[in-house]
């Protein structure tokens, strides 16, 4: 009996313990899940329709790509996460004769293969916008971590587009359906 009686308080302490271990994942889960996290997104400036939405750090480096119309050439702006929300536009590279406006002062240098970069450019804004280019014309890119991103799977020419950092509980990228993009369901 009292072998019965010990079987049955020892069975009670591993069912308590383990529910308490439970307990604490579930807790240290939920903190996780709910610690801010900064994002980097793009979204149809009009409407708000979340496009991409990935997970960055400060200091993490990204540019947008894109074909020159004019110059039939390649262009793009490199730019870097910066804290409380900023993006840095760092410097541009490209195989263009600059030809138009609205070109960023920097430092001019050009490149035995016939490319260039304007480095130093180093100035901060809140959010990137430009219309998005057909395929032939423009077939604009977004280069982040090691993945090419062609914002023609997102979105249709002629949208324009907006890209800036929010900073959102983890659980905000989990509920975003896939951790590098939405996919076309959100045009």
């Amino acid at each position: 009996m009292k072998e019965a009686i010990e079987q049955v308080a020892n069975d009670r302490r591993r069912r308590f313990a383990g529910l308490a271990a439970a307990l604490m994942a579930l807790g240290v889960l939920g903190v996780w899940l709910a610690a801010p996290q900064l994002r980097l997104e793009v979204v149809k400036c009009e409407s708000g329709a979340r496009l991409l939405s990935m997970p960055v750090e400060s200091g993490v480096e990204f540019s947008v790509w894109f074909f020159h119309s004019y110059d039939r050439s390649y262009f793009e702006e490199h730019y870097r996460v910066r804290p409380a929300g900023h993006l840095l536009l760092s410097r541009m590279t490209f195989k263009s004769s600059l030809n138009g406006q609205g070109f960023e002062m920097g430092t001019y240098h050009p490149r035995p293969d016939g490319s260039a970069e304007l480095s130093g450019i180093n100035r901060e804004i809140d959010e990137i916008v430009f219309r998005l280019g057909s395929p032939d014309l423009a077939n604009h890119t977004l280069i982040l971590q090691g993945r090419r991103l062609r914002l023609l799977d997102y979105a249709e020419a002629g949208d324009l587009l907006c890209i800036h950092l929010v900073t959102g509980g983890r659980w905000q990228g989990l509920r975003d359906s896939r951790v590098f993009g939405l996919g076309k369901d959100n045009r």
